[in-house]
């Protein structure tokens, strides 16, 4: 083969991998939820970070949302869920420094206002979950309340206090707290709870969502509780990356999971 053909042949090559990395973005862009299932349970995970447009080579103030819906094919009874765990990629960084603590006995009993009222100043999300409730021998209704996230620790580890609160049947307040663990691998920051019998004795979740994002100053200096950057390579616009593994287990021994694959771009 001539030199010119050569060349013709790397340049083509290079515009195709251009092209499926371009077509890769669109995909990961639009595909915003993940379906998996376990016999007649299925769980929709989805959720992303903003903004979309990201510094190469520096970490920048992010936020990121994660949300599931819990259901059966055939429209019975979920089982209940006792495990929750969200790992985050290793691009991403949570840095507490300098944020306030809020402590369990600071918001508990209490409604989400009295919640913010006692500690605003540790915030770093909220949410919203709907359930279903079904007392003894009597019909099920929907249950819908609020999800307000506090900086926090549990047991000496750094961890997010979810205050979770609603209004109806009766006016019902609970805490759940997610461990904050970093370790190897592509997932390098994990959110892990255990949520015990008391939380949903008489009901079931079936849908969960929580967005956390939170920027401060700490020695007169900005800071973000969630920061990340584009790890796009060079001469590439973006990037397609696994961006958060979200876990499920439940009471009858089913353990749901899926890796949500999403992208981002090199801003300027």
């Amino acid at each position: 083969m001539s030199h010119l053909g050569t060349r013709r042949s790397r340049t083509r090559l290079a515009f195709a991998v251009v092209l499926l990395g371009l077509a890769s973005l669109t995909a990961a862009s639009s595909a915003r939820a993940e379906l998996v299932e376990r016999g007649d349970l299925f769980v929709e995970f989805g959720g992303g970070i903003a903004p979309n447009a990201l510094p190469r080579d520096r970490l920048a103030p992010i936020s990121i949302e994660i949300d599931s819906t819990v259901r059966t094919f055939s429209g019975a009874r979920p089982p209940a869920l006792r495990w929750i765990s969200i790992g985050i990629n290793r691009g991403g960084r949570i840095d507490t420094r300098g944020l306030p603590v809020c402590h369990a006995s600071e918001v508990d009993p209490g409604t989400s206002a009295e919640a913010l009222a006692a500690c605003r100043s540790a915030l770093v999300g909220e949410g919203r979950y709907l359930a279903n409730t079904a007392f003894p021998e009597q019909a099920t209704f929907p249950t819908r309340g609020r999800i307000v996230a506090f900086n926090s620790v549990d047991h000496g580890h750094p961890a997010i206090l979810a205050h979770v609160y609603g209004p109806d049947p009766v006016p019902t307040t609970r805490i759940i707290f997610f461990r904050i663990r970093r370790h190897g691998g592509t997932f390098g920051t994990s959110l892990t709870a255990n949520l015990p019998v008391s939380v949903n004795r008489y009901g079931y979740l079936r849908q969960i969502s929580l967005s956390l994002f939170r920027v401060f100053r700490y020695r007169g200096r900005a800071r973000s509780y969630l920061s990340a950057a584009c790890a796009a390579p060079p001469g590439f616009p973006g990037a397609v990356f696994p961006f958060a593994r979200a876990s499920m287990a439940f009471d009858d021994g089913r353990h749901l999971a899926s890796t949500l694959i999403r992208s981002c771009r090199v801003s300027e």
